[in-house]
């Protein structure tokens, strides 16, 4: 039964909004920036230990953190990341905004000293400063630090690993829970100010969303009434669809805390609510999701920077071009894994980064993509609506709150849920390799995190028993298996995929009024009813394509297979035409016949058993047994 959403209320509600509110006092308060000709804690202007360059100035409220190149890395006043290699006065105003006094009483330039009516001496006064002295102290402390790469070393807003903790940057400020694992949750929240911390730098930057001020109790989970909003969508897989979607969620809270991020596709005609849905996820997130209908794969690393905010796409549709949207899937595949990605400048040098973001695509037809991208993300589709009603709302706090609960039940996901799925997932009757496991695995241990397995019940998953609140774990195995069929199915490997192409090759010869492929010459050869294709007959078939074939191994001591084998040539004018501007071309399809399983590619032969003559020419070839083949296509 769907159980209804039980709101915080009483002290914890009113304790989360005043703390809020004393939160937005303490932000308000007045900042001190005491006259530059004023000692500062008995220190005259200028006269600091260390001056002007030996070190920098007591109480900086700026930090160098080294150089590449010749830029140097800069933490402004303000906690921005300023990359420097112009140096002049409104640069150095920047960095040390709003303290320019402070700036001035560090490097300090003076008057003359003058005379006034009276003929009384008036002693010099700092008015400006001293942008040379200033320039040299902060290039000689860059220099101390040393090399400091901003790919490898900042992090800007977002779910981050801190240690064994997670971090939630916001912009303005960092927040984590000191949870301790088998220990209550203590309700307090920590609050920093972003900068150093555990080897990395935290970029400030524009607030976006902060976690609510007390522990939010799975009862008490928004998560409940979103997982039930989204079953009021018409997906094709009711029972599954939906969890997946509020797996993302979750997991785009996590993040660059996560070591892999899941992307998701959501596909649907028109009609069937796809944009509205979008709408829904994004306003769980609030200004800290990157939402768009068209962009580039530039624009979003450039505005990504190094934030590993989620990011989701509407109208991302098939194009009969589709450069712009592959750039866009590969730097979504380099986020799943957070590698890195390398970009050329104007000026001929090259920049490289590094993103950790959770993608969520929509659109009606989806672009072409490699095997490497689908087994990335989790595909769904979208049926037409059965009613077309008002669409759920979703309350400004439920973000929020959702995000203290990631925070809170980090420890619990890392140790204990998440490993569970995998193992779940890990079962042979699934089929799945181990980045499906790692893409199914972190869906459902991330809606298990929110809504936990009773949540997942009420989601329309099996439980264990009548009235259980223990899923099922056989049942779901059997669903997940019949739910991913068709993805599986489409995720053919790349050994394959050249078997295939091969197979199902038209060749330019006849039978009977009918052009046969070469998997229709194997097939009549196999057939001991046929009396019309024996083993000549075939090669000299096979061999208008440049391929070759070596008889039963007791006809031919030199085939190491259990029947016919298929001897495609390492390199042949014809292939090249068959696999044209594939990623197979130019002797690509060897490389990929390696990858295949050693029963059906067989390794380490001999001279005499890959020479096989083709066209009258000995021609060095990789094997594939075709009987071993046709077993590992039956099993699988």
């Amino acid at each position: 039964m769907t159980r209804k959403l039980k709101e915080q209320r009483g002290l914890a509600a009113v304790r989360a909004k005043v703390l809020d509110g004393l939160t937005d006092l303490e932000e308000a308060r007045d900042l001190s920036d005491p006259d530059a000709n004023l000692l500062r804690n008995g220190i005259k202007a200028g006269q600091w230990e260390g001056f002007p360059h030996d070190k920098m100035p007591p109480g900086c409220p700026i930090t160098v953190l080294g150089m590449k190149g010749e830029t140097v890395y800069v933490i402004s006043a303000t906690g921005f990341l300023y990359e420097v290699s112009r140096w002049d006065h409104p640069t150095l105003v920047k960095l040390f905004s709003p303290y320019v006094n402070y700036l001035k009483w560090a490097w300090p330039a003076f008057t003359k000293a003058k005379e006034d009516e009276e003929g009384n001496i008036i002693p010099p006064k700092v008015d400006r400063v001293a942008r040379d002295k200033a320039v040299e102290a902060i290039i000689a402390e860059a220099g101390r630090r040393g090399t400091f790469d901003p790919s490898e070393n900042v992090r800007g807003r977002g779910g981050w690993k801190s240690g064994d903790n997670f971090v939630w940057h916001s912009g303005k400020y960092l927040f984590s829970t000191d949870i301790k694992p088998g220990l209550p949750v203590k309700p307090d929240i920590l609050r920093m100010r972003p900068g150093e911390h555990d080897g990395y730098f935290y970029a400030q930057d524009s607030d976006t969303m902060r976690p609510w001020q007390t522990p939010i109790d799975a009862s008490e989970s928004p998560a409940h009434q979103i997982l039930q909003d989204l079953k009021t969508w018409n997906w094709e897989r009711g029972y599954i669809d939906p969890i997946f979607t509020l797996g993302w969620i979750i997991a785009a809270f996590l993040s660059g805390a996560l070591e892999q991020r899941p992307i998701i596709f959501v596909t649907g005609g028109p009609g069937t609510g796809k944009s509205a849905l979008q709408r829904y996820v994004r306003s769980l997130f609030e200004n800290t999701i990157f939402a768009t209908s068209n962009t580039t794969a530039a624009g979003i690393y450039q505005t990504m920077g190094h934030d590993s905010r989620p990011i989701a796409v509407d109208e991302f549709e098939r194009k009969a071009n589709p450069t712009k949207e592959t750039a866009i899937i590969e730097i979504a595949r380099q986020a799943y894994s957070g590698d890195k990605g390398y970009r050329g400048g104007s000026d001929g040098a090259s920049s490289q980064f590094e993103l950790h973001n959770a993608f969520m695509f929509t659109a009606i037809l989806k672009p072409h993509m490699e095997q490497q991208d689908k087994t990335r993300m989790a595909i769904m589709q979208l049926n037409p609506l059965k009613a077309h009603g008002e669409r759920p709302v979703v309350q400004d706090y439920w973000g929020r709150q959702l995000l203290r609960q990631v925070m809170d039940g980090y420890h619990d996901f890392v140790a204990r849920i998440l490993p569970k799925w995998r193992q779940i997932l890990s079962d042979d009757r699934l089929h799945f390799d181990s980045r499906a496991i790692d893409t199914y695995g972190t869906l459902l241990a991330c809606a298990e995190l929110a809504v936990g397995e009773q949540g997942m019940i009420d989601g329309g998953l099996m439980a264990k028993s009548a009235g259980s609140s223990e899923l099922d774990i056989e049942v779901l195995k059997d669903t997940l298996e019949f739910a991913t069929a068709a993805e599986r199915a489409n995720q053919t490997p790349k050994w394959q995929d050249v078997i295939e192409r091969l197979l199902g090759c038209k060749l330019d010869a006849y039978k009977s009024g009918e052009r046969l492929t070469v998997g229709g010459v194997i097939e009549a050869l196999e057939n001991k009813d046929r009396s019309d294709m024996d083993i000549v007959e075939a090669r000299a078939r096979l061999a208008l394509l440049g391929l070759g074939v070596r008889d039963r191994p007791k006809d031919d001591p030199n085939n190491p297979c259990t029947g016919y084998a298929l001897a495609v040539p390492m390199s042949d004018d014809n292939l090249n035409r068959l696999f044209g501007d594939s990623e197979f071309a130019r002797g690509g399809w060897t490389d990929a016949l390696q990858l295949g399983p050693e029963e059906i590619v067989p390794r380490g032969l001999a001279k005499a058993m890959k020479t096989v003559k083709i066209n009258r020419a000995a021609k060095t070839c990789t094997l594939v047994d075709l009987q071993a083949y046709d077993e590992w296509v039956d099993r699988a």
